[in-house]
């Protein structure tokens, strides 16, 4: 079966050339060198870059988009966006969606650094940074080029705790719970990635089971246990506490006694939780539409997390469509006829990974078009992106140092 262009494939970034980073969030982010060579492939194959808002009318049957549209997006608005992959974007004549959260948001103004500027011999690639945020003005100047849309990603792009089952106690050197300080001081968000932020949690603070923010209800621990257990590690020594070899026997124990005496802690509301809800999808909402004097009718869902009340709850702020989790393993596809609603996208594929999780490498770009063709349908692209997978392996297991 040959490629079905009416079906368009959205495909989903990250962040561009952090892959090396100690960034707790690197395995998101391609090298720029792969990224380029995928824009670059995309335009030699005839690929014509969309907006949301073209694949919604295509599916609505309102207008057809060109053969073989295809649309990128970015989540999370970082930085990066802006140094290394608009610069990319703007020399090939490709068009992107970048979702962005407002919380997160850089609330400087200043335009920093990119490639453009590498490029013109103003200054060395070494002198740009690209870890961070984007502020509102970079937004602007993308915006104000015709290649960038920005759309939301909801307010606050957290985690938070969904009920008392224990998982751990914050300790030093944790890097997978970066939510908690955000969570304790949401003002400093945007700069996460540039702040050591491991002192705004108490060390031993409890870690209970959780949940992406959306799909949360939310459950607050007794204020009590925590403020006894981290007091009693301060009073151990503080970071020390936990070179003892049954340091976390200790706390479990200690722990366990004083859930005891106390209530479990409570869980918000329901109508509390749809109250959070509205505000995270109309706080980003507005807040967007404010700072870029557009409208904002898109989302795309932090982590893939929804359910049917933020669903409704979506479409009742006046938002038009959302994007399905990469979890959905249906066989709906971006075509007219389709629900336009809800658009579904794929992977770009940064690296060559197996059915059993293990990666090899970083993926080409020929491999990626060989996903996305045979996300429209084409055995051939499929079969050959397994044979080009294969080999990649055998050279990662057999042969290395061969080209890939």
């Amino acid at each position: 079966m040959v490629s079905n262009d009416h079906i368009v494939p959205a495909v989903m970034f990250h962040s561009v050339g952090l892959e090396k980073s100690d960034w707790c969030f690197s395995y998101v982010s391609e090298s720029l060198v792969a990224f380029e060579e995928k824009i670059k492939a995309l335009v030699s194959s005839g690929y014509q870059f969309i907006f949301w808002q073209d694949l919604y009318d295509h599916m609505s049957g309102l207008r057809t988009a060109p053969k073989k549209s295809i649309m990128l997006t970015f989540d999370d608005g970082y930085l990066d966006n802006w140094v290394y992959a608009f610069p990319i974007i703007k020399k090939y004549g490709a068009k992107a969606t970048i979702f962005v959260n407002p919380d997160f948001v850089d609330p400087n103004n200043c335009i920093r650094l990119n490639l453009e500027d590498v490029w013109s011999g103003k200054v060395g690639k070494d002198e740009i940074q690209p870890l961070g945020f984007l502020n509102w003005e970079e937004m602007r100047l993308m915006e104000k080029s015709g290649l960038v849309d920005i759309q939301s990603h909801a307010l606050s792009h957290t985690w938070y705790f969904s009920g008392p089952k224990l998982l751990d106690f914050y300790k030093p050197g944790d890097k997978q719970y970066p939510w908690l300080a955000w969570n304790t001081r949401p003002e400093q968000k945007p700069f996460y990635m540039l702040k050591d932020q491991s002192n705004f949690v108490p060390w031993g603070t409890p870690i209970y089971g959780y949940e992406k923010a959306l799909i949360c209800r939310r459950y607050f621990p007794p204020q009590e246990v925590t403020e006894k257990i981290t007091k009693f590690v301060n009073q151990e020594g503080g970071r020390d506490f936990f070179l003892q070899k049954e340091w976390k026997k200790k706390l479990e124990r200690y722990h366990n006694e004083l859930m005891k005496k106390n209530n479990n802690g409570y869980f918000e509301s329901n109508d509390d939780y749809k109250e959070r809800i509205s505000e995270e999808l109309l706080g980003s909402k507005k807040a967007i539409e404010k700072q870029l004097a557009k409208q904002v009718a898109f989302i795309c869902w932090p982590g893939g997390a929804y359910n049917h009340t933020v669903l409704t709850i979506a479409k009742q702020i006046g938002y038009k469509a959302w994007t399905l989790s990469s979890r959905d393993q249906s066989d709906f596809r971006n075509r007219p006829g389709s629900d336009p609603t809800q658009i579904k996208r794929i992977s770009s594929f940064p690296k060559y990974r197996m059915s059993d999780g293990k990666e090899y490498g970083d993926a080409n770009a020929y491999f990626f078009l060989c996903a996305v063709e045979r996300h429209k349908g084409s055995f051939f692209y499929k079969y050959l992106g397994r044979i080009l997978k294969l080999v990649a392996v055998l050279k990662s297991k057999y042969l290395k140092g061969l080209p890939a």
